[in-house]
C-alpha cells in the first residue's frame, strides 16, 4: 500500500534554510538576483551575447518562414537549426564557450544570408540583421527614467 503525502501549513518562511523531514532541504532565497542557470564562461551566462544568439535565431527562423512565400514547401522543424550547432560546436547552443561566440554569430549569419529571402536581400543591398554592437546599442541599453 502507498504512503500518502501529507502536507502541514508551518506558518510564515522567510529566508533561510527549512529543513523538511530528515532528508529534503529547501533553500529560500527572499529578493535578490536569481542565478543563471548556465555556467560562467559560456554563451548563455553573458545576457548580451544570449540574447543577440535568441535574435539571430529567431531571424533565421522569420527569414525561413517566408521563404514559403517565394515557393519553398518544405514544412520548418525549428530543433533542425539548434541540432546543427549543436553538431558543429559540440555543445547545446547557451552552452557554448565565450570564446567561440563569435564563430557561433558567423555560422548564424551564413545561415540566414542563405535564406532565399536572405539571399534576395542582399542582391538589393538590405541588411538581414544588426551587428552585434548595434543590437547591444539598441536593446540592452538602459531604460530612461
Amino acid at each position: 500500500m502507498r504512503a500518502k503525502n501529507t502536507f502541514q501549513n508551518v506558518g510564515t518562511i522567510n529566508a533561510g534554510t527549512v529543513h523538511v523531514g530528515d532528508r529534503t532541504t529547501i533553500r529560500i532565497v527572499k529578493g535578490g538576483r536569481r542565478a543563471s542557470p548556465y555556467p560562467a564562461g559560456c554563451i548563455g551566462a553573458d545576457l548580451p551575447k544570449r540574447n543577440y544568439v535568441k535574435y539571430l535565431v529567431e531571424r533565421y527562423h522569420n527569414y525561413r518562414e517566408a521563404d514559403a512565400g517565394f515557393g519553398r514547401t518544405e514544412r520548418i522543424h525549428y530543433a533542425v537549426l539548434f541540432k546543427n550547432i549543436e553538431a558543429k560546436f559540440k555543445a547545446p547552443t547557451y552552452f557554448i564557450p565565450e570564446n567561440r561566440f563569435e564563430a557561433l554569430v558567423d555560422y548564424l549569419h551564413l545561415r540566414i544570408d542563405k535564406t532565399i529571402l536572405g539571399r534576395r536581400n542582399l542582391s538589393r543591398g538590405i541588411r538581414n540583421f544588426e551587428s552585434f554592437d548595434e543590437y547591444k546599442m539598441q536593446h540592452m541599453a538602459a531604460p530612461a527614467a
